[in-house]
């Protein structure tokens, strides 16, 4: 049976309080903090975030971002509410080449993110592989440039063209798979731009260097792009004494998929990064212990590679291990901790030490790419999660296993003992490796 103290958080919730009630339940009187982990708070959390989906970039996800940050101020962290910005696209409604020399011809023709709208008619000419000594001959000017994949960043072959005075381009395939067409964000400089396949760009290439006619149209219209604006929460706890000068992150995501409630997906994450940081707020420690939470991670990573991005060299360098906690409330699972980019780092043996199994085979598209986008940074990182299992469509609160999220939180919590105890030494710090990131959406060739 939950307590009163449950009934009454739960009331004010409902009531539209999004401050966290920082009471403490009779039984931790009886229990030192570091030894038992609140289920009824871990409920709390799940219950509050799930109230209704946050996808990213909205109010809701704001709301849940501040739910975080006051959470962890009223454990006493510094916190952090860091803005960060980035677009998002819709495709065009229509997209479309036809050819005067072949009225009847269908072409398989896609487009690349963030491209402009425009129609354009005119003589197409060769243009190379779209660098600046490609058009240097000014043959381009006033004409459709057809370039091929290769070399250079698709964005960069669009500023070069309209710099050339091209009214649009083609970029045809030099392979047969396909591709992330995507220019990476908004151009300042651009032209209208389609994509055309290997076999169709071989044919319309040849006959321009046969010296026939071709006399094209390009339409690209209905595509929009949109500038987001997410949140990440950062709050760190500095060391008390025999400061190590390193950094251990426990980090998660506040924002859900569509329109899912998210309780799992990742309220559990979310609760299990509170938990910590309230067992963490009065430890003697050598080590900075930082919480990080996460916006739009289910819109490309945004939050993790934003966040990684702004890290100086010199703060890489110093975080020795990261947990990132993702969908650690699935029923009928094993917890486990997996690290995307496989190599066995200093959070998979912690965590292995408490009892968490390492795999190679875990983990949401979403968790994967949030750990990887850290990982890639140079900062050595484990995703913790459930294993086998994937993000489900209602995602409710009725689905979440509290024993699981209470594991997890121990696990996590026991690894994290183990980097900021002051009876053990500071661990190696690695390399300032990693550099500047991108979404997976912003294929550079």
């Amino acid at each position: 049976m939950r307590s009163v103290q449950h009934y009454a958080l739960c009331a004010l919730l409902a009531c539209g309080t999004i401050l966290p009630i920082p009471f403490l339940s009779h039984r931790v009187q009886a229990e030192e903090a570091q030894d038992w982990i609140d289920s009824e708070r871990l409920y709390s959390h799940v219950e509050q975030l799930a109230r209704t989906a946050r996808p990213p970039a909205t109010e809701t996800e704001f709301a849940a971002a501040v739910y975080v940050e006051n959470t962890l101020r009223s454990y006493g962290y510094k916190t952090k509410l860091d803005p960060f910005s980035y677009y998002t696209y819709k495709k065009p409604t229509t997209l479309s080449l036809t050819m005067e020399e072949w009225p009847g011809q269908k072409w398989t023709v896609s487009g690349f993110a963030f491209g402009i709208n425009g129609t354009a008619t005119a003589e197409v000419v060769d243009a190379g592989l779209g660098r600046a000594v490609d058009f240097a001959n000014d043959a381009s000017r006033g004409k459709i440039a057809l370039v091929k994949r290769g070399e250079i960043p698709f964005g960069e072959k669009v500023r070069q063209a309209a710099a050339a005075g091209a009214v649009a381009l083609i970029i045809w395939n030099d392979r047969e798979e396909g591709w992330n067409a995507s220019l990476g964000e908004p151009l300042d400089i651009a032209v209208p731009v389609i994509a055309l396949s290997k076999s169709d760009g071989t044919r319309l290439q040849k006959r321009i260097m046969d010296k026939r006619p071709v006399k094209g149209t390009v339409k690209v219209n209905g595509a929009v792009t949109t500038k987001q604006t997410s949140y990440n929460i950062v709050a760190s706890r500095k060391p008390n004494q025999n400061d190590t000068g390193q950094v251990v992150m426990i980090s998660a995501h506040h924002d859900s998929a569509g329109l899912s409630a998210g309780a799992n997906y990742n309220g559990s994450g979310v609760a299990a990064l509170l938990e910590i940081a309230r067992n963490m707020a009065d430890k003697p420690i050598d080590t900075e212990v930082r919480f990080v939470s996460f916006g739009a991670v289910t819109s490309g990573s945004r939050g993790p590679i934003a966040y990684a991005n702004a890290l100086s060299a010199k703060e890489r360098q110093a975080m020795i291990a990261a947990f990132y906690v993702e969908g650690v409330g699935s029923q009928k699972t094993e917890l486990v901790a997996t690290n995307p980019l496989g190599n066995e780092n200093l959070p998979i043996q912690l965590l292995r030490a408490a009892g968490v199994s390492p795999s190679d085979k875990a983990g949401t598209r979403e968790g994967i790419g949030a750990a990887s986008s850290l990982g890639a940074a140079g900062i050595p990182t484990a995703l913790v999660t459930s294993a086998g299992t994937g993000q489900v469509t209602v995602d409710s609160i009725a689905q979440v296993d509290w024993e699981q999220i209470a594991k997890a939180t121990k696990a996590v919590l026991s690894a994290i003992h183990k980097v900021t105890e002051q009876t053990t030494p500071a661990y190696p710090i690695g390399s300032p490796n990693g550099g500047q990131l991108r979404a997976e959406s912003e294929a550079l060739q």
